[in-house]
């Protein structure tokens, strides 16, 4: 996605938003056209969900890490419980939250308020923008009417792109975030806790962009790809 565009579309959103802290998200600026990607603020986002239906599943906890300079910031690493409407259910096999874990989490109003908070001026990394982003566009139509219309990295997109290009020279063989960290030679880390996978997703962004920089990863724009 274009700076141009996604900016146009942010100030025809911020028109209608109904949620201040939405509001306030789609006021920030987004980086400069030829801003390196050294010189943003970036923040990687996980959460874990009863379910991958993007339209229906309820978000069960969400962590996130800065970071600032090319350097993961630790100090800024927050990880929220939220109290879904619904039970837990068999999802709580994957990710280890049960109902009673989730007795004194956040509503999840409050925990979105904070998410868009930090999100704010930021560049938004996941891995796998087809889920993550998806439910928080979901959640700020809800609150506000409109989506989040920020600058994504994914992990899992720009995975793939270089593995089409590379796949007559050996390329991953898979895309899952804890394989790929392996092919960079990244340390194993336990999956499905949302704090863990955000700061994995980090590492993984970096370890990419240290790994395969020609020239061209060196802006921030030549990397948004959601």
């Amino acid at each position: 996605m274009s700076r141009a565009w996604l900016q146009w579309r942010r100030w025809r959103a911020r028109k209608r938003a109904t949620d201040d802290a939405v509001s306030r998200l789609l006021s920030t600026a987004l980086p400069a056209a030829d801003a390196a990607i050294g010189d943003v603020e970036l923040v990687a986002l996980d959460m874990e969900t009863n379910g991958l239906d993007t339209q229906n599943a309820s978000v069960l906890s969400v962590g996130w890490v800065i970071v600032r300079e090319g350097r993961v910031d630790l100090s800024s690493a927050e990880r929220s419980l939220v109290s879904p409407d619904e039970e837990v259910g068999s999802s709580a096999t994957i990710h280890g939250l049960t109902d009673s874990h989730l007795t004194d989490g956040r509503d999840i109003d409050e925990a979105m308020a904070r998410v868009f908070e930090v999100i704010a001026g930021r560049v938004l990394v996941v891995h796998h923008a087809g889920l993550d982003k998806a439910i928080l566009d979901r959640e700020c139509c809800r609150l506000a009417g409109v989506p989040m219309h920020v600058p994504v990295i994914d992990t899992l997109a720009l995975a793939r792109v270089r593995a089409a290009r590379q796949h007559h020279l050996g390329g991953p063989q898979s895309l899952r975030l804890m394989d790929l960290r392996a092919d960079y030679s990244l340390p194993a880390y336990a999956s499905h806790d949302c704090l863990v996978d955000a700061l994995a997703t980090a590492e993984l962004l970096l370890a990419m962009l240290a790994h395969h920089r020609d020239g061209s990863d060196s802006r921030v724009w030549s990397v948004v790809n959601a």
